[in-house]
Order: structure tokens, then sequence, then C-alpha cells
């Protein structure tokens, strides 16, 4: 990657001394390039060139912080290789036009992180032509809009001569809505961009030289401490500004802002300050809190993405979801919209896609949703478009109980729908129709390699259909025995590969039976398997429907030498009785713990709590659910046994592995 001819360099800068040797001056030219390099080095936002004809020439420092590829790589056209394969194509396509005709370039698509996760961004291109009116370059930004709260620029080191500073200056402050600023040490604005005057209430140039004070005389003591610091070499970010609007004093108005201090060979000679205006966030805040959060019916807002952006307690009351767990999903995908008849929603009737309407919104009076817990909802709802700004739009969708009558229509089909899963259960178990994936359990600190075999059932048009749409209805209806036996049956003969361990997870049906225990026996001596290489399952909550069988059902299998997992561990209520009471080799810590580990402190404390304990009782630790490097390096650190999660490997047919 190039990294020559962007923005000069700190060695190439001067400064003029006062005559009595004093605190360096600010000259014009200097001031350019200081106030560029500052912005580069102070706002969290991604900035590239590429040559006239599109090929990616330069990515800045938070570029390749986000991608993890190093400065040294030559992106070209390789670019794409960032961007999510559902975007790649619009992108490549808008890209190609824009270096066509030379238009700006406007796009929101996903990029990849470092560690594999996508986040949506806005970019924006404009050309920079010479003389002659030839495209030179062309200089972008990239804002990250995942979460639409972090608006400010990231701009990081480079290399440019003077004239071409001011212009990648004058394209950021056109592009982005950031209000910029830099000050000398006696705290006297030095430059500041159209934006952040116009919020200070008067022209730019009624705004050079004069003291911050004095511009703004009622958050000066709020501020002058931060300047104080800043100057002392200290960087403040995100202090929450709040003041009379200039242009409408009954309307307050609130910026987010950050205070960097400005170097010129390793001396401070200013503040540089970056605000984000951050009222209608604010505003919508307070409306949610004194409105919606006090409203009897189920609300929720989705953004002009269809991901959920607001949930109000009567909401998560009848969904049976948190907003923290719904937070960032799409509704349509996690709550399964469906009619009160069974069937799935049409389409154009979803509220999902009432976020691009521009005009009316639709009420439907027959409708329902799958809950959290599985259960069917029966709810009456309406939606309309919702815009937050001049450009984002929404859809803000009002929900409510319908009749009891209509919940009793719900419970009747149901049932019809899994006796209908009855007939498709035996007929698969008839036809053989029923495989088994695997998914490595990866050691951490050591130990045997081991695979948890999950179950999948074979539909007639070859669809790969998962348990939990066909296991509550064969529990039901007395069909889960016949389909724990044939789970045994496999395992014993995949174990007997000696491959490693193998873990099998069993129903809490078929643990009271009393022919079981004989079963898996005969079955470890036919197939000639090493008991101690098959390890079974046991979720908490089967044990707790009979403590005194599940007891004795451990007992039984730690006698034939197999191991014992008790699966979903924390989330019973008598977890400290089992291990003293029970033969278990394992603990599997459940998927609700450890996929919010790093964002959330509680369960990180729920972790250590349960290592703590398997090694007070000399027991082995699984994680599941390990979705991103950043939980495996958290799980390694506390000591945690094993892990399983797409991050590792996702489940596949056992012939693949």
């Amino acid at each position: 990657m190039r990294t020559d001819g962007l923005l000069m360099t700190p060695s190439s800068l001067t400064a003029t001394a006062q005559p009595d040797g004093g605190a360096r001056q600010l000259d014009g030219a200097v001031l350019d390039r200081q106030y560029a390099e500052m912005i580069v080095e102070s706002i969290p936002h991604i900035v590239w060139t590429t040559s006239p004809d599109g090929a990616t020439t330069y990515f800045n420092r938070q570029g390749t912080d986000y991608t993890g590829c190093p400065r040294e790589t030559n992106y070209e056209w390789n670019w794409v290789t960032l961007v999510h394969p559902d975007d790649a194509e619009r992108a490549l396509r808008a890209w190609q036009h824009a270096t066509m005709t030379g238009e700006d370039f406007s796009l929101e698509y996903r990029i990849r992180r470092f560690d594999g996760v996508f986040r949506w961004h806005c970019f924006r291109a404009s050309p920079v032509r010479d003389a002659a009116g030839e495209i030179e370059l062309w200089i972008g930004t990239a804002t990250d809009v995942e979460d639409q709260k972090q608006l400010e620029l990231a701009l990081r080191r480079a290399d440019r001569e003077v004239t071409e500073t001011v212009t990648l200056l004058q394209s950021i402050e056109v592009a982005t809505p950031v209000g910029f600023k830099l000050v000398d040490r006696d705290l006297r604005v030095v430059r500041i961009n159209q934006m952040l005057a116009d919020l200070e209430g008067c022209a730019v140039e009624e705004c050079i030289g004069r003291p911050v004070a004095e511009l703004v005389p009622d958050l000066w003591p709020q501020l002058e401490n931060v300047y104080r610091r800043v100057l002392a070499g200290e960087a403040v970010s995100n202090v929450d500004v709040s003041r009379p609007s200039a242009a409408d004093p009954q309307r307050m108005r609130h910026w987010l802002a950050s205070y960097y201090p400005v170097r010129i060979d390793g001396e401070i000679v200013g503040v540089g300050n970056v605000v984000v205006d951050i009222t209608e966030r604010k505003e919508a805040e307070e409306f949610r809190a004194v409105v919606m959060d006090n409203m009897a019916e189920g609300l929720y807002t989705l953004d002009a993405d269809g991901l959920l952006t607001y949930l109000n307690p009567a909401a998560e009351s009848m969904l049976g979801w948190t907003e923290r767990e719904l937070r960032g999903k799409s509704m349509h995908a996690t709550v399964h919209f469906q009619r009160a008849d069974g069937n799935k929603v049409p389409a154009e009737e979803c509220p999902l896609l009432q976020v691009r309407t521009q005009g009316r919104g639709i009420r439907i009076l027959d409708d329902a949703f799958t809950r959290k817990d599985g259960s069917i909802f029966p709810v009456a709802y309406s939606s309309a478009p919702l815009r937050s700004g001049p450009t984002s739009q929404g859809v803000v969708v009002v929900f409510r109980d319908i009749t009891e009558e209509k919940k009793e229509q719900a419970a009747t089909r149901r049932e019809l729908d899994a006796l209908t899963w009855v007939g498709r259960i035996r007929d698969a178990l008839d036809e053989d129709r029923f495989v088994l994936y695997s998914q490595p359990i990866v050691p951490l600190a050591g130990g045997r390699p081991s695979e948890e075999l999950l179950l999948r059932m074979i539909g007639r048009d070859n669809e790969v259909i998962l348990p939990g749409s066909f296991l509550p209805a064969a529990e039901k209806y007395g069909l889960i025995g016949e389909i724990d036996r044939w789970v045994i049956t496999q395992a014993t003969r995949h174990a007997a590969t000696g491959r490693g361990v193998i873990e099998a997870n069993l129903s809490a049906a078929s643990i009271g039976t009393s022919d079981l225990l004989p079963f898996i026996d005969q079955q470890i001596r036919e197939a000639h398997a090493n008991p101690a290489d098959l390890v079974f399952e046991i979720t908490e909550t089967a044990l707790m429907q009979d403590i005194t069988a599940g007891e004795a059902f451990a007992r039984g299998l730690a006698a034939l030498g197999c191991g014992v997992a008790l699966d979903d561990f924390g989330t019973g209520f008598g977890s400290f009785t089992y291990l003293q009471k029970l033969p278990i080799s394992h603990l599997k810590i459940d998927i609700e713990f450890v996929r919010d580990l790093v964002t959330h402190p509680d369960n990180l404390h729920v972790v250590k709590a349960i290592v703590s304990l398997a090694r007070a009782f000399g027991l082995q630790t699984i994680a599941e659910g390990v979705e991103d490097e950043q939980i495996l390096t958290v799980l390694r650190a506390e000591g945690v046994d094993f892990a399983q999660g797409f991050h590792l490997d996702r489940p596949g047919p056992i012939s693949d592995y």
C-alpha cells in the first residue's frame, strides 16, 4: 500500500519561535499541515485514496487497525474482498460508475473487521482534479454507521503537500456532519470549520482569534479544566455538552465533544476539538423515557435496514425477549411472524418491509408471532414509517394482545402442527432419514480431541431439519425413546473408530426408562467401543424432572465407564447439589453466559464462578456458543478447558470430518 503523497510529515514542518524563546506560535502553512495531522490522528475514522481508475492506493492506520491487514498490503482492486458477499457486487458496480463518470461516490455497505465481524459503513469519495480538470486521485472516507451513534471521522497519519492538505480537509468537512476547531496555547481559536462556527452562533471569521471562554461563556466553567488537561498532554474524549440553541433558545442542543493535544516535533502547541451534534438522539431518548416506556401496548422500532433499535417494557413482556437480546437483530427473523391460521405473513405485509415505504402504515387484525419460548402469541399490530432525521428512516410498530378466543385457536393450531410432525417423524424413522452432524470441541489447555454429535432429520425434499422443530412433538407423543436409541447406536459405532471422545445428547424422557442402561452397555459391546470414549450429555432441566432417576442413571453410566456432562449448567436451581451427588465429569457452560461474555460483566462473573466450582470438584468445563476471538481469549484466560462454537468450527455431516 502506498503511504507517500497524502500529508506532510512532522519533520517537514517548521514553526516560528517567539523572540524571547517562549512557546511556539502557529503560522499559516504550519497550521494547515498541523490541522490536517490533528484530524488524521484524532478522529476514529477510515480515510482512503485511489488512483484515477479507482484502484485503492492508501488506507490510513484506522483502516489497517479495523481490517487487521498490515499497512504494507497492496490493495489495488482487492478492497472488494473486505466487503460482505451480499454487498460486494453492488459496491463494485457503484464504484466503477463513479470512476468512469467522475461523479461523487456515496454508498452504505458492510466491511469485515479483523475479527470477522461485518459492520455497516457509509462510504463517500470525491475526485481531486488538477488545474486542467483531470482527476489526480480520489479521496474517500468510511463512517461506521452500525449503531448510528458514532459519527466522528477518523483521519490518521499521512503525507501531503500543503495545497493538497487543504483540499483533503475541505473534502472531509463537506462530507461529514462533524465540527472541527484548533486553538493555540493561549486558548484562542486559530481555525474552525463552518459547522462548528454555526453551533457557536457566529461566522467563521468572527471566531478566529477569539478566546474560547469568550465564545462559550456559559460552558467555560465546565470546559476550562478539560482544555488545561489537554495542554498538559491528556486526550479527553466524549464530553457531553449541552446549551440552549443559538437559533432557538427554547430548545436545548447536545454535543459529544473530544479534545486532543496538537504537537509540533513533540511539543504541544494547541488543542484540537472534534464535536458531533447528538441533539436528535437525546431528544429521542427523552421521548422514549417519558412516553414509550409507559405504554401498555407493545412497541418496537426498526432502522432503515430492518434491525431493531428499541423495545419497550410491555413488548419485552409479550415477546419474552429483552431489548438487549434483540437490539440490532431482524425482528422478522427472530420473532417469526405468522398468520393466526399458522401460515407465514406474506412479505408485502411484513412490518419489516414497511421500513422502505413512503406512505401510510398498515394494520393486521389476524396475526401472531412465535415467542422466545416457542409459544405462538396472537396479536393485532399496526406499523407506520418513522423518520428520526432528514435522511434516516425506519418503522415503528405497536401491537397488543388479542382475545382469549384467538389464543385458544392458536393452541389448537399448535396441537394440529405437533400431530403433523408425529407423522413426519414416524416416516423419517421408517425410511432411515435421521443423520448425525459433528461439531468439534476444542481443547484450550491440552486434552483429548472430542466432538459433539448433533441430530438432524432430512425431509423428503432433502431439507435439513433442526431438532428444535421435531423433538417437542417426539417427546410429547412417545417417539423420543426410539430416536435416543438410534443416536446411542450411531454414537457407539462412531466412538469405536478411535477418533477421540464422542459426546451425545440424551432426552429427559429416556433417562428414567429402566432398559436404557442395558441397551447402552449392549451397543458398546457390539461396537467394540471403549466406554471411556463416550460422554453423554444431560441437561439440568432433565435432571430436575426426576432427581432420583437422574442420579441413578448418571451412576449407571459411570459404572459402565462412560463420562457424564451436565449440559446448560447454570440455568437450573440445584447445581451445587448435583455436583455433590452425581459422578459428573464435565460442566457445559450455557451459551447464554458465553454469548455476551465480553460486553456484559455479569456473565463474566458467572463464568468465573462456574470454573472455580468445577475445579473444586475436579471437573472439566466446556464453553458453548463461542462466536468470536475476543470471547475465546477471555475463556482461555479464565481457565476454561474446552470451547465449542461457530468461531471454531460449524457443525457438519460426520462424513465431512
